[in-house]
């Protein structure tokens, strides 16, 4: 039987054709794994031939029917093929005329090198440079780029640059293990820790002739997969754009797979990095090596219920075995359980506004309504008193408020505390406990036990969990090796906890690591968001451990390119409501499935707006969140916060007027608490970006009236 491996590209073009000429695809594909080497020669329903006018001799086609073609690298000994692209006849012949396979004589990356476009973007690159200019990589020299394996003819431009702005161009020409040697030597890292990441071992011997072992190459497993059997072939074709299941990056990789740490992990990076995919990956690796086959003693939470059930969905896609072993649960829930486990029964939830208006009644009846209002004293419990787990009056006196905008003096501290000792005296008469003080009462209930619910965790968005919840985290699980694995972004935070790791006893120092590669977003996107974040690169955001990353975005990229974001505002909503119809309707005529298609709103009203809209013009829809949502036909509905951790083809924002981003009712006044109404502005933002960099190709931003101010 022929051996068959598959490239990212091959399954990029798959994934775009119709479902009648993906089973033709499928059928050929099958048909062409099953057949011996002799075979495959006279075979004539697969036409297996070479292109006179190739770059590369080993370049055959396959024949799908009279327009379409197969493009495959044969190895040269007739059992190994690489599946390389699916295009027109015309498409074809010019690819395979500029195209060629090559294995890296440092990495051992099997790669696909359009030579001459890589030349001719570096001599303009070369030539655009300031010479007078600070060079990027003036801490670097050439053999620095030779021993990573990057081509030598783009060395000389890449060493004339100035800016990282000035490196897309080139990054999305070059193969992905090239690419992302060039983004680490931006940074600071040595070349041979920086060779470990990408080709996964020390430096040695490569045979540049041996195709075979290249497609085995850690380096080569972010462009390259080898099939292993009918089952799995037949599994990736029914997912082919749920690529993250089979390609990893080798930073990725390293991080997923690694054999161990020896405590707690953190991983951090922009949007589109893949940190998602790799606590995924890294919750397959510890099922698959947990002794005992009883229960689930791998925890997996984030915090909203919609993103747990979507990462449960996408672990049982990679690996439905393992979704036996893991707990995939959101932090609230979790909380619940074990409050009810260990009280014998559920507790009554105080949900946001029952707090908020027994705060009020506070503040009001102890005539403190002048200085201070109900939101501020909800806000200085949450991020003061339970932040630092005080019990009691000395406690409170003790600790830092630093971040909180309004001082207070010894006397007012003392009021403020007399009053959140009633607002707490209240909430207990009434029966009921928030969401964080039952996490403190988890965690209490937990800290004494020495036998722990869970061997592992892995926390996915860990900006938005508060110290409370984190508390709990470390209780559930024994400090051990691989205890917990966390991922986080501090620029997507869309709710206001700013916690410190080590502050409840997650030590991560000497085990954090940063992605900077964009797997998701255009680099058209990326920029549009990073602009209207308000970063030039080098905007200060927290490390999630109580520090500052004064460079967050440094090093970022996307090595992908698409149009650029749109951006229409009307006069009135019912003119913005027909032209987002039109504009959903326009990409799926262009091809795009329904359910590759996320509309996002800031309120659940102008979500339903939206719907109602799409629904009335005969458009399928689907509202977020859904248990069994991969099964529901239909454009994706939701509010902001439910695109959190999501990401679909294409995205549009409805209703982005100032009035709604921000959202007048979610921010402090600026007389009340100036510090706050920033850090609630801030929060605003990274809801937009959150929503924007859920699109991978296209984005569409559309308001009446005055835009948001976020849109500059």
């Amino acid at each position: 039987m022929a051996s068959l491996a598959l490239a990212t590209t091959f399954l990029a073009d798959y994934g775009r054709l119709p479902n009648r000429m993906q089973r033709r695809i499928g059928d050929l594909v099958t048909k062409f794994a099953q057949m011996t080497p002799a075979d495959l020669g006279k075979a004539k329903g697969i036409n297996l031939e070479p292109y006179n006018g190739s770059a590369d001799p080993r370049s055959r086609t396959i024949r799908i029917d009279d327009g379409q073609r197969g493009i495959v690298l044969d190895v040269g000994d007739g059992e190994h093929f690489v599946l390389t692209r699916i295009c027109n006849h015309d498409e074809a012949e010019r690819w395979m005329a500029k195209n060629k396979f090559s294995v890296n004589a440092a990495t051992n990356a099997l790669e696909l090198v359009n030579l001459t476009a890589i030349e001719a973007q570096a001599a303009v690159v070369q030539e655009q440079a300031d010479p007078a200019g600070d060079q990027l990589f003036a801490h670097r020299r050439d053999r620095d780029f030779a021993n990573l394996g990057v081509t030598a003819e783009v060395v000389p431009a890449l060493m004339a640059l100035t800016s990282e702005d000035q490196l897309e161009g080139l990054l999305s020409l070059l193969p992905p293990s090239q690419a992302e040697a060039v983004i680490a030597l931006t940074g600071t890292d040595d070349v041979d820790h920086i060779y470990q990441e990408l080709a996964g071992a020390i430096h040695g011997e490569v045979d540049t002739d041996d195709v075979v072992a290249a497609l085995e190459a850690p380096a080569s497993q972010a462009a390259f997969h080898v099939v292993e059997g009918q089952d799995e072939l037949a599994d990736i074709l029914a997912q082919p754009l749920a690529m993250w299941r089979i390609f990893l990056h080798p930073s990725q990789r390293h991080l997923a797979y690694r054999d161990s740490y020896s405590g707690p992990a953190r991983v951090t990076g922009g949007a589109g990095t893949g940190k998602t995919v790799v606590a995924i990956h890294r919750a397959k690796a510890l099922a698959e090596r947990l002794e005992s086959p009883l229960g689930k003693p791998i925890l997996f939470t984030t915090f909203t219920r919609n993103l747990a059930q979507a990462i449960e969905n996408d672990l049982r896609a990679l690996d439905p075995a393992a979704v036996s072993r893991v707990d995939v649960i959101n932090v609230d829930r979790l909380v619940f359980a074990l409050v009810r486990e260990a009280e014998g029964r559920d507790p009554k939830v105080a949900q946001d506004d029952y707090c908020k208006k027994v705060a009020d009644e506070v503040v009001t009846e102890r005539a403190m309504d002048g200085e201070y209002s109900g939101s501020f004293l909800v806000n200085e419990w949450e991020q003061v008193v339970l932040a630092n787990n005080c019990r009691s009056r000395a406690d409170y006196f003790a600790v830092s408020r630093a971040g909180r905008g309004i001082p207070l003096n010894r006397r007012r501290r003392a009021e403020v505390w007399k009053a959140i000792d009633e607002l707490e005296r209240r909430l207990d008469q009434a029966g009921r406990r928030t969401h964080l003080q039952l996490a403190a009462a988890a965690a209490g209930y937990l800290e004494p036990r020495t036998t722990k619910p869970y061997q592992h965790v892995v926390v996915d968005e860990a900006q938005d969990l508060h110290e409370a919840q984190w508390r709990l985290l470390r209780a559930v699980v024994a400090e051990a090796p691989d205890d917990m694995f966390i991922v986080g972004d501090s620029h997507q935070r869309i709710y206001d906890r700013r916690s410190s790791l080590s502050k409840v006893g997650i030590k991560v120092v000497g085990r954090s690591a940063k992605l900077k590669l964009n797997y998701r977003t255009t680099h058209e996107i990326m920029a549009w968001s990073l602009a209207m974040l308000g970063t030039d690169g080098g905007v200060t955001a927290d490390d999630l451990d109580g520090g500052s990353d004064k460079h967050s975005f440094a090093g970022y990229h996307s090595l992908r390119s698409g149009p650029e974001p749109v951006l229409a505002g009307f006069r009135t909503r019912p003119e913005m409501l027909d032209a987002l119809v039109e504009q959903v309707r326009a990409w799926i005529d262009e091809g795009v499935d329904p359910i590759a298609i996320g509309v996002a709103a800031r309120t659940n009203r102008q979500v339903e707006a939206a719907k109602g809209a799409l629904d009335s013009a005969g458009l399928t829809t689907c509202l977020l969140p859904q248990k069994d949502l991969p099964s529901k036909p239909g454009v994706r509905l939701g509010t902001m916060h439910r695109m959190k951790g999501l990401e679909y083809e294409r995205v549009a924002v409805s209703d982005a007027d100032d009035a709604s981003v921000p959202a007048g009712w979610a921010m402090t006044e600026r007389d009340d608490d100036p510090v706050q109404h920033a850090s609630d502005l801030e929060l605003e933002k990274s809801l937009l970006y959150v929503a924007a960099t859920r699109a991978r190709d296209g984005l569409y931003i559309t308001w009446s009236g005055t835009p948001s101010r976020f849109l500059g």
